[in-house]
């Protein structure tokens, strides 16, 4: 038997262990009791299998642990947890690891906006799952695209309201306001900014570039976006009159939440396409 051979049918027997591991997982968690979680002042109904809806939350677990059968969520979304429930499914279908982690679909603006998933987000806090809040960030950062030299015409500028949506509701120091900040500056710095529908000004002899409509509003009444835009620039450390670095985006792991644990958690190897001068 030749090493290729030899190597092959290794792969072939891990795989299968590793297969073999995630249908007992799958079976553990669509075992035992079914709760219903009702969501909304419509109250919409979930049947959810509640070793897998604990599994994920302390905030789930602390309530069925009691023996509830049925929980009320009234002022959730129901949009909002269908993408969670779909979230919530599909890991357990396509366990987390190497290629086959669960993806958001992008949003198309029709059946899922950006809001929608900011929406994820944020019940993400609310439950206490680190997972879900990743999986948003990951589609996000699919979404508002790459920040390589060349690239910025396939460049997303964040919408200023869904900045102060998050802001709203969120931690300070939650990954997704720096995420959406970094994108905003990387717009606002973009030499294709003015061929996106920015407005310009006809008050003086040459056209000035004016701020897009929902950046002046935002800006005008958000003093801690406008902060958080200006603290991060500092962070830079540019110098009047030297050339400005190139701006990349930070890699998308880097704006990963890490569920906590007694020690700290190993840090991922960034591909090729992830890495660069971070902002």
């Amino acid at each position: 038997m030749t090493d290729r051979s030899q190597a092959t049918q290794s792969s072939r027997a891990i795989g299968a262990q590793v297969g073999s591991q995630d249908v007992q997982s799958v079976d553990s968690w669509l075992t035992d009791r079914i709760v219903t979680v009702i969501v909304g002042p419509e109250e919409k109904r979930w049947i959810v299998h509640e070793k897998l809806l604990v599994s994920q939350s302390d905030f789930f677990r602390d309530y069925f642990m009691d023996g509830h059968d049925e929980l009320k969520l009234p002022d959730d979304e129901p949009r909002l947890f269908a993408l969670f429930i779909r979230w919530l499914y599909g890991t357990a279908f396509v366990p987390s690891g190497g290629t086959r982690n669960f993806r958001f679909l992008p949003p198309d603006g029709v059946t899922v906006t950006v809001r929608d998933y900011l929406g994820v987000y944020v019940l993400g806090g609310k439950f206490g799952i680190v997972g879900v809040r990743n999986a948003v960030l990951d589609v996000l950062y699919a979404y508002y695209g790459d920040t390589a030299p060349g690239s910025e015409q396939h460049h997303r500028a964040p919408n200023m309201h869904d900045i102060t949506y998050v802001f709203a509701h969120t931690a300070r120091d939650a990954p997704m306001r720096r995420f959406l900040i970094a994108h905003a500056l990387f717009y606002l710095f973009s030499r294709a900014r003015s061929s996106r529908g920015a407005r310009t000004s006809s008050s003086s002899s040459s056209a000035l570039l004016l701020l897009p409509l929902d950046w002046e509003q935002v800006l005008s009444e958000s003093a801690e976006v406008g902060y958080e835009m200006i603290r991060m620039l500092a962070e830079w450390n540019w110098v009047m009159g030297a050339n400005a670095p190139r701006m990349t985006i930070k890699a998308r792991t880097e704006f990963h939440e890490r569920v906590p644990g007694p020690a700290d958690p190993v840090k991922q190897e960034l591909t090729e396409d992830e890495e660069g001068i971070p902002i």
